[in-house]
């Protein structure tokens, strides 16, 4: 039996992502330059999701063409997301996403475990049979939040992998704040993880915000559908909808979901095409996103630009009603993100 969760606050996001509203201009011009940077790499061939020439529909958004895969509606950006692509926007001095982490402090790190991962492994420990056996293996685990809460939430085999040393080595040092072994966080170089993945004895990959990020997507999944050990997924995907809608329609408003290291999206379809591609099937998934929160921003960005106070104040008295009109969205399936608990078959 498949269980089905929809909604969450969305005051658990706003309250941590404060700077999407103060910084929207320093925060667009680091997206339009990773974008030129996508731009140069070469043309993509196939559908990153069902691996078949890539045609159909088209619509650009912040001045990249995107696909909708005619055979499994994925949404593919118009260039590839290279290696090369990859390393520059994470480990490059040109956009450093490392840089995000120096100023963070231990009651920073902290707040944005409780409200943003605490709930996914909560989510994660309601839904899972036999919990207290599972070993969870995070792949991309950043900092190490989820690998905290995971702990927190009384698992007790859990190992966190990342590929940029900066995020570790701060996980590291908050974990140690935090009185929590700093060995479960671990570095690893990007040609060591399909290794990683098909020797692993973990029978639970933890996959939140990944996919979208990994450039040899095939191979990682078959990596994951080869190795009997693994009988889980737990993974955190950005979906195509409102969001990218909105992203479209507010030019000079931060694209926060389709651009920058987004360089394609799932819808449902596509995702149950990679599903059933490495034969595993939903558990449980939870519906939520950010779709009317993205709006309800680009909307009062753009009237603090025109110095329109008086519409500010308006919509900003809106946001109490955010999550009454994002539930309908998330009833449809049609949010911004879902995250899901897949079962080998």
């Amino acid at each position: 039996m498949t269980i089905t969760k929809f909604g969450k606050k969305s005051s658990d996001v706003l309250s941590i992502k404060k700077n999407f509203y103060t910084d929207n201009d320093f925060l667009l011009s680091k997206q339009k330059k990773i974008s030129k940077i996508y731009s140069r790499q070469p043309h993509r061939k196939k559908c990153k999701a069902c691996d078949r020439a890539l045609t159909g529909s088209t619509f650009k958004n912040h001045n990249i063409v995107y696909i909708e895969c005619k055979y499994c509606s994925h949404i593919n950006g118009k260039y590839k997301d290279t290696q090369k692509f990859s390393d520059t926007i994470y480990k490059s001095s040109k956009i450093n996403y490392s840089k995000n982490y120096e100023s963070l402090n231990l009651k920073s790190f902290q707040l944005r475990q409780q409200k943003i991962y605490d709930p996914k492994a909560l989510f994660l420990k309601q839904n899972l049979n036999k919990w207290k056996k599972i070993k969870v293996l995070d792949f991309g685990c950043g900092s190490g939040y989820f690998i905290s809460s995971l702990i927190d939430a009384g698992f007790q085999n859990v190992e966190g992998l990342e590929v940029s040393s900066d995020q570790i080595n701060y996980g590291k040092r908050i974990f140690k704040s935090l009185n929590k072994k700093t060995d479960h966080l671990k570095f690893i170089e990007t040609n060591e993880v399909l290794g990683v993945i098909k020797k692993t004895d973990a029978n639970c990959i933890s996959l939140i915000g990944v996919l979208e990020h990994l450039v040899n997507l095939k191979e990682f999944l078959n990596a994951i559908k080869l190795n009997k050990k693994i009988q889980y997924i737990f993974l955190c995907v950005p979906m195509f909808s409102l969001s990218s809608i909105v992203e479209n329609n507010f030019p000079d408003i931060f694209n926060r979901h389709l651009g920058g290291g987004h360089t394609h999206l799932f819808t449902e379809k596509s995702l149950k095409k990679v599903m059933n591609k490495i034969n595993f099937h939903e558990v449980s998934s939870w519906w939520f996103g950010s779709d009317f929160s993205d709006l309800l921003r680009s909307l009062i960005v753009k009237s603090q630009k025109k110095n329109e106070k008086l519409l500010v104040n308006k919509l900003t008295k809106l946001q109490k009603e955010i999550d009454s009109l994002q539930i309908v969205l998330d009833k449809q399936k049609l949010s911004s993100q879902v995250h899901m608990i897949l079962k080998k078959k």
